[in-house]
């Protein structure tokens, strides 16, 4: 099987894509059930997997043979080392250090570590960031999970993962025109949301690019509206009632943003109105 190449820099990339876990299994069901769903990355001259979540991903022999199949079609999958972040922070490793500590600010046993093992009064003084990274990771201050293969599974450390890659490419590569996540995981989603809107207020003079989702819901309808997948396949491919978010434009062009509860009968009606947006 096909190696995935591993980068410590972006360069002219202008249309990027990171990938959770989550999407992966959901993709893979998909090629499973026959809907063949990997068109739509061809919007991206990079995907990125953060070894993190790699690891992750390796826990299911089927989902690994999935990327690799990816990569082997040509598609621009690559990974990356949460180590090797500092290289695309231009080796602002202060800089780095709130991106990182933004993106748990929510988890507050890994923000009181950070506090308490990592962080100085002056920057200069903290250890190198890969080697603060790296620990953090053996340390993981949330009790994990013991798989059958030995590896443990780090409760959030995939989410985290995610959410530093989006802010750091966010604030550095500026150059991006599209930057999207794809994830059915709320909390990723929520972890982002929460840390772009901390690190505007520590980078005050830098713009950052803007992060899009798309969730398991959003490649659905994406299939849908593109003539991939009929209505009748909806219900196989997607569980009875989610929370989304989504946006529908009215008849005087103004729009609401509405989160509730669909089952798979409202969902459809949703994806069969192109006024509707779906967010996550």
């Amino acid at each position: 099987m096909t190696e995935i190449k591993k980068i410590t820099k972006i360069e002219n990339k202008k249309r990027i894509a990171l990938l959770d876990t989550s999407s992966i299994s959901f993709m893979e069901g998909l090629q499973m059930k026959g809907i063949r769903v990997e068109y739509i990355l061809e919007d991206y001259d990079l995907i990125l997997i953060p070894e993190w979540v790699l690891a992750e991903i390796g826990d299911a022999k089927g989902r690994m043979e999935y990327v690799q199949k990816l990569a082997e079609y040509g598609y621009p999958i690559c990974r990356i080392a949460e180590e090797d972040y500092s290289s695309l922070a231009n080796g602002e490793e202060g800089n780095l250090y709130h991106i990182v500590l933004a993106s748990v600010y929510r988890i507050g046993r890994i923000r009181s570590y950070l506090r308490r093992f990592v962080e100085k009064s002056d920057s200069l003084d903290m250890d190198a960031y890969k080697d603060w990274i790296n620990r953090l990771y053996d340390e993981w201050p949330i009790p994990g999970e013991m798989l059958s293969s030995g590896r443990v599974r780090k409760k959030n450390a995939g989410e985290i993962s995610i959410t530093i890659l989006a802010e750091v490419v966010s604030w550095y590569c500026l150059d991006a025109r599209a930057l999207t996540v794809y994830s059915q995981d709320s909390d990723t989603y929520e972890l982002q949301r929460r840390a772009e809107a901390r690190l505007r207020d520590f980078f005050i003079s830098r713009t950052p690019v803007s992060v899009s989702y798309k969730s398991n819901d959003a490649i659905l309808c994406q299939l849908f509206r593109d003539g991939r997948i009929s209505p009748e396949r909806i219900s196989q491919c997607r569980k009875d009632l989610r929370r989304i978010t989504y946006s529908r434009e009215r008849e005087d062009h103004s729009v609401i943003l509405v989160t509730e509860l669909v089952d798979n009968d409202l969902f459809l009606t949703l994806i069969q109105d192109r006024a509707v947006h779906i967010i996550f």
